[in-house]
């Protein structure tokens, strides 16, 4: 029998979906991999949940294992920085803000990645600092320097834009 955890998992999963489909994109620039980056989180997650010691924590480690298989799949696949527009139009997983056409998001992912990362956890996902810390397993500190460093290359190329 599955416990109450194991629950709450698959519940926070099917409620987030939409939002793990568009990091996962953020990194892949592609439909179908982004796809494949959350089904393998989800498969990781529901393998491994019983190391998760409160579900207090579940956020922070979904989106870890997210953050770490979407690297994974950079690694070994590279980012597909050419897509088609369709791809985000096609699924109920898009948000305006994810729109390839924005100009600010076609500005996010200018940024190097250590520093888009940080951009879209906070900005798109409305996390906390200390939560992306404890995501990317950087320090806190980190985070706050690569957030403000992003914030001003994104004003630049905003202006420079203009």
């Amino acid at each position: 029998m599955k416990n109450q955890l194991y629950e709450e998992i698959v519940s926070y999963i099917i409620e987030n979906q939409s939002r793990f489909y568009r990091l996962a994109y953020s990194y892949t620039g592609n439909r179908e991999a982004a796809l494949d980056v959350v089904q393998n989180a989800v498969c990781t997650t529901l393998e491994k949940y019983r190391t998760i010691r409160k579900s207090e924590y579940m956020k922070t480690w979904f989106y870890r294992v997210l953050v770490n298989e979407s690297l994974t799949y950079i690694r070994d696949n590279g980012r597909e920085v050419l897509y088609e527009p369709l791809d985000l139009e096609e699924g109920s997983y898009q948000e305006p803000a994810y729109e390839p056409g924005l100009e600010l998001y076609k500005k996010v992912e200018l940024l190097p990645e250590n520093i888009r990362v940080v951009i879209v956890l906070h900005y798109y996902e409305e996390m906390t600092l200390k939560e992306i810390a404890e995501i990317t397993d950087t320090n806190l500190n980190t985070v706050k320097s690569r957030l403000y460093s992003g914030l001003k290359k994104l004003k630049n190329y905003l202006e420079e834009a203009h």
